[in-house]
């Protein structure tokens, strides 16, 4: 019995974190147990080019290092034919992982492809990795992913790096889950062949609860066009 009431208050400590944080531009960081489903929705818009777009995630827990990440882009506007993007589909295996209480590490690679939802379209090949590093009332979580694209795809890439704080409760109770506060601060990269690396900064707030979250940030390109852009997005987690 003793040793259950540890293992429990061992897994109470670490769960809300490991679980359901994560930063708010990327979704690869986020940890599935095994035979878990989680399913975001984001509605994101780019002010200084009108541009409105609903995106949907999915991720699956194959086992407890082993998952399957989905994500299709819809565009709500500007109107006009092939609203519906390509589909992202990502397999993250994770190669070193260690936990102890109240902290974690780990370390993932990443590999898939984009599948075109138009026969006209050409895909891409999808190569990166990521980390996170979590610990007491902050998280860190950093992901690089390099598309080859094939055919008339041009090369693209990506780097997103999120740091989390919690600010509400400053403890965690001793038994049961609680929700919780965070704030997120981010720094973005967006690259396609052809153009200049676009830097972004990223701020934004999280309500975090056992079952799901409600999270909206506010980013800034820092270079190029300065384009400001707002995202609200929702998690479910089953």
């Amino acid at each position: 019995m003793n040793s259950i009431k540890l293992y429990l208050s061992i897994t109470i400590i670490l769960l809300p974190q490991i679980v359901w944080s994560m930063g708010l531009r990327s979704f690869v960081a986020l940890p599935i147990e095994q035979g878990g489903h989680v399913v975001r929705l984001i509605s994101e818009r780019n002010n200084d080019q009108s541009t409105n777009y609903l995106k949907a995630n999915y991720a699956y827990g194959i086992s407890a290092k082993q998952t399957l990440l989905l994500g299709i882009p819809y565009r709500l506007s500007p109107s006009g034919a092939n609203k519906t993007g390509n589909i992202s589909a990502l397999y993250r295996q994770l190669i070193w992982q260690n936990d102890k209480k109240g902290s974690t590490h780990r370390i993932g690679l990443l590999g898939g492809a984009i599948i075109p939802t138009k026969s006209e379209r050409d895909g891409a090949i999808q190569l990166g990795a990521v980390s996170t590093f979590y610990q007491n009332r902050y998280e860190v979580d950093a992901n690089i992913l390099f598309r080859q694209g094939l055919g008339k795809t041009k090369n693209s890439g990506r780097y997103d790096l999120s740091w989390q704080y919690r600010l509400s409760p400053d403890k965690y109770p001793e038994w049961g889950l609680s929700s919780e506060w965070d704030v997120v601060l981010e720094l973005n990269g967006r690259f396609i062949q052809g153009q200049n690396i676009t830097h972004q900064v990223t701020t934004g707030l999280q309500w975090i609860h056992k079952q799901w979250v409600l999270e909206g940030g506010v980013y800034k390109d820092v270079n190029n066009n300065y384009d400001t852009g707002f995202l609200v997005s929702t998690r479910f987690h089953f």
